[in-house]
């Protein structure tokens, strides 16, 4: 049986909530889907699936390559929070990410889990709360399926 993208992204999901969220920890939530709304969530981690490329092996199963795209919401301005502060938050939960990569790169998941190029850092709003929005693009793979 072939392995499913969504059992490496629920995976990936829980590793993420289990090291980023939490008293004293960056994140407030981790979701693996698509937020319609900001409100008492950020800052916020989406999991989402962004494709599968499966290479057939000379012998035996496919190789695949999961996709996936990590956003990351952090609230801009509001009362006592600052732009500034927001923006230290982005950047503090990106390097915490770049950790949980480092200290999970083979899992029982996947066999490698990585960057799959650069981040970028946009701002937009979510239901008319503007935040800052980091996309991270990630690679799954494993030896076979």
């Amino acid at each position: 049986m072939s392995t499913s993208r969504e059992a490496v992204r629920d995976s990936l999901r829980t590793l993420l909530e289990t090291s980023l969220v939490g008293a004293g920890l960056p994140v407030k939530t981790v979701m693996g889907s698509k937020a319609s709304s900001l409100e008492g969530i950020t800052p916020l981690i989406t999991v989402l699936s962004d494709g599968t490329e499966r290479k057939r092996m000379t012998f035996g199963d496919d190789r695949p390559l999961f996709y996936l795209i990590l956003t990351t919401y952090v609230q801009q301005e509001e009362g006592a929070w600052t732009n500034a502060m927001a923006i230290d938050a982005l950047d503090c939960i990106e390097a915490s990410i770049a950790q949980v990569f480092e200290d999970n790169r083979c899992g029982t998941a996947w066999d490698a889990l990585e960057y799959n190029g650069r981040s970028t850092v946009t701002e937009g709003a979510i239901a008319g709360v503007p935040c800052y929005i980091e996309t991270i693009p990630v690679l799954a793979s494993l030896t076979s399926s």
